[in-house]
């Protein structure tokens, strides 16, 4: 076999091997720090093969080398989508302006709850109002103890008196 063809083996079993393990971990953004522990493990764990190999066979030994490379660029790559995924999975949000206000509804999918936060400054925000959320048909309905409001067609009703508001989605 070909050094190319061995390479493009490499890879793939390097990608399946980084998607399986990350998708096992599950990162959160708490842990997002852990890549600068990660990356550098997969291009040692490489040169360390490259280094073994050199002595037994010199032409794997050049593959390893040119994998430590594309296997941590890999890692990092699957890593970051793999924390997308886990808060795709756990949340949806939306944000409006009045004024010079930022409001932002934070939708938490595993418990059915929403957070409603507001920020005057980039940076800083403040959390108000909590409650339940829960999907009629079409809608969607923000309830507290005191209120209920609607989401529909990307407009929010019932925040201020006989007015709606157009959201823009977030990605989180």
């Amino acid at each position: 076999m070909k050094l190319p063809t061995k390479l493009l083996i490499l890879i793939i079993l390097d990608f399946l091997l980084s998607w399986f393990w990350i998708k096992q971990m599950d990162p959160d953004p708490s842990i997002s720090i852990g890549i600068l522990i990660i990356v550098p493990l997969v291009i040692g764990i490489n040169l360390l093969l490259a280094l073994l190999l050199y002595f037994t066979k010199k032409e794997l030994s050049k593959l390893f080398l040119v994998n430590a490379l594309i296997s941590a660029i890999i890692v990092y790559f699957v890593f970051d989508s793999g924390i997308k995924r886990h808060q795709q999975i756990r949340y949806e949000s939306w944000d409006f302006t009045i004024g010079d206000t930022v409001f932002k509804i934070t939708h938490m999918k595993l418990d059915s709850t929403f957070s409603m936060s507001e920020s005057t400054m980039p940076g800083s925000s403040t959390s108000f109002l909590d409650g339940d959320f829960r999907k009629k048909g079409n809608e969607y309905h923000l309830i507290t103890d005191s209120t209920n409001y609607v989401i529909k067609n990307g407009l929010l009703s019932g925040f201020k008196k006989d007015s709606t508001f157009k959201l823009t989605k977030l990605d989180d």
